[in-house]
């Protein structure tokens, strides 16, 4: 079976936690990676300063093949200050 290598960067740390794993295919490791982006959301929504989850997908001789990644961002939807009448 093929190795891959998942690059995770989750909410508790910014530096990126690698770990192997042998899958039959490519479409396994893909779904395997989405599942792990699922688990680490479940375990608390990203946080500051990188608001964002992450699980990059490396092959055996870890060339980059896809990025899942979830992003969390507030819109602010007051509008500003109006400035001082006679300004």
């Amino acid at each position: 079976m093929p190795k891959f290598f998942f690059q995770v960067i989750d909410r508790t740390s910014p530096e990126p936690t690698e770990v192997a794993n042998e899958f039959p295919s490519l479409d396994d490791a893909k779904r395997e990676a989405r599942l792990a982006l699922a688990q680490m959301a479940c375990d608390g929504l990203p946080e500051a300063p990188l608001n964002m989850i992450s699980v990059e997908l490396f092959d055996e001789d870890r060339v980059p093949i896809a990025e899942f990644r979830l992003l969390l961002e507030e819109i602010s939807k007051k509008p500003p200050p109006l400035p001082p009448a006679g300004q």
